[in-house]
């Protein structure tokens, strides 16, 4: 019978991510088949009145999050500088996961978690960062066609759509080098604190005087919308880089 021993842990936060990595070892000394295996989960946090479908904040009671997807061309994994296993004139330097991975953090108003890799084999290396690139989809089938993110919810019980095409690139540089072994399971969790990006007392982007300019009953909130929203999406845009900047800042602390 394997049996596992908590081997390493940490979390981090700073705004919308959370992080926290788990790898445990197997003691098994009876499992020569063990092999190692690493699972990276997304999902999203926030609070809602008891009743009320999506998030709704006494600092902006008038928003509501019915759905945020986000989609995600690749995962590299970085191998550790020092690791005598891959030396510097090595042509490895990190372990890639090609998507695309497609996510919902929110579907009809409810918070979602999502495994988007389970169990997958990594080499047996010293692991000392994680990195996350954020593009436009090519799915001509999805709606998250030609976007990166996308929100939809209500405004004041109107509609509204939220969506980027920039690239976002998250780094995740581990506080301690990792190691995985022939019998590691790891496993690497990020959560999204929605309301850090919209709810204006967490320093969110207050859109409660977005507005409906052509009168299509749609509040439309993107780069070159034809509501007159566009100072709204670039504060959106800019408070999620500010987001981004401070977690990875609070991850080489």
């Amino acid at each position: 019978m394997t049996t596992f021993t908590n081997f390493s842990s940490m979390l981090k936060t700073a705004g919308l991510f959370i992080f926290s990595l788990a790898v445990m070892s197997s003691c098994s000394k009876d499992d020569t088949e063990v092999k190692n295996g690493t699972s990276i989960k997304f999902k999203s946090t926030y609070e809602a009145p008891v009743g009320t479908a999506g998030l709704k904040s006494t600092a902006n009671e008038g928003v509501i999050i019915e759905s945020f997807k986000i989609n995600i061309e690749e995962i590299e994994i970085e191998f550790n500088d020092n690791d005598p296993l891959f030396a510097t004139d090595s042509v490895a330097t990190d372990y890639e996961l090609e998507g695309p991975f497609e996510i919902d953090l929110i579907a009809d108003g409810n918070a979602l978690e999502t495994t988007i890799v389970n169990n997958v084999e990594l080499p047996v290396a010293n692991y000392d960062e994680i990195e996350f690139k954020f593009r436009e989809s090519e799915n001509s089938i999805s709606e998250m066609l030609g976007k990166s993110l996308l929100v939809e919810g209500t405004i004041n019980g109107i509609p509204f759509i939220f969506w980027t095409d920039e690239e976002i690139e998250v780094e995740i540089e581990f506080e301690n080098v990792f190691t995985l072994d022939e019998a590691s399971i790891a496993l690497l969790t990020v959560s999204f604190d929605i309301a850090s990006l919209f709810d204006p007392a967490k320093g969110g982007v207050d859109l409660a005087n977005a507005s409906d300019l052509n009168e299509n009953g749609i509040i439309e909130i993107y780069p070159g919308d034809p509501d007159g929203n566009n100072d709204l999406a670039d504060l959106l845009w800019e408070r999620l880089e500010d987001i981004i900047e401070a977690f990875e800042d609070s991850m080489d602390e």
